[in-house]
């Protein structure tokens, strides 16, 4: 196909037609009138592929394979999201087509297209990935959404589902470093930049601070080796 880059080959998904989430985790059904067009399984919504939405995961390829050029993203981490896309890709032109699927990379525009998140209206712990717990922090739907907004192109970076959206951990709020960015939003607050490292978070007076990740180095950090004798 003219207009794909040039991913390593894969092996394709099982015989059914593929259900795909926003992390290319595919599912796989050999009765699709069953499920609704997006479903969840426990922390992961899926959505059955098609054109257009192959075009979208095709676009956040294409990001992520920029960020893994500038040293954004870790190429183990981005081998790994090409040897999903390459499986996928495999699927949709065994079953629609390099024309068709020219046409909807072509077409799409991906800044107006939505991708499969949670049902409004689910419990937050739908999209947490691990259950409440007695120090677990109650968040506001606006604060997820905000979150929401910028979950792709993080997850893109280096995040995790963990260090966005998780409301517990083994230490009571704001202690230890295991709730997620979700944790530390208030309702007017906006986020800025989002890299590897940090994103920011911008206050209602316009105060900027930053939420830095907790599964990666960071640049002020120094970690001594000692030689053993």
């Amino acid at each position: 196909m003219s207009t794909q880059p040039a991913f390593v080959p894969a092996t394709t998904p099982a015989d059914g037609h593929v259900f795909v989430s926003t992390a290319l985790d595919t599912w796989t059904t050999k009765e699709p009138e069953r499920f609704a067009r997006d479903f969840q399984i426990n922390d992961t919504v899926y959505r059955r592929l098609d054109p257009d939405y192959y075009a979208w995961l095709r676009s956040r390829m294409l990001l992520a394979k920029s960020a893994a050029s500038t040293g954004q993203i870790g190429l183990d981490a981005f081998d790994d999201l090409r040897r999903r896309f390459n499986a996928i890709h495999a699927w949709a032109v065994d079953h629609f087509g390099e024309t068709v699927l020219i046409a909807a990379v072509g077409s799409l525009d991906v800044r107006h297209y939505t991708p499969p998140i949670p049902e409004p209206g689910q419990p937050r712990r739908a999209i947490a990935s691990s259950p409440p717990d007695r120090n677990a922090v109650v968040v506001s739907p606006d604060c997820v959404s905000l979150v929401d907004g910028i979950r792709d192109r993080a997850i893109a970076l280096g995040w995790t589902a963990d260090s966005l959206y998780r409301t517990g951990g083994s230490l009571r709020f704001p202690l230890g470093s295991e709730h997620g960015l979700v944790c530390y939003l208030k309702p007017g607050d906006r986020l800025g930049e989002v890299t590897t490292h940090s994103i920011e978070i911008i206050l209602p007076n316009n105060v900027r601070q930053r939420f830095y990740n907790p599964n990666v180095d960071q640049p002020w950090i120094m970690r001594v080796c000692h030689e053993k004798s």
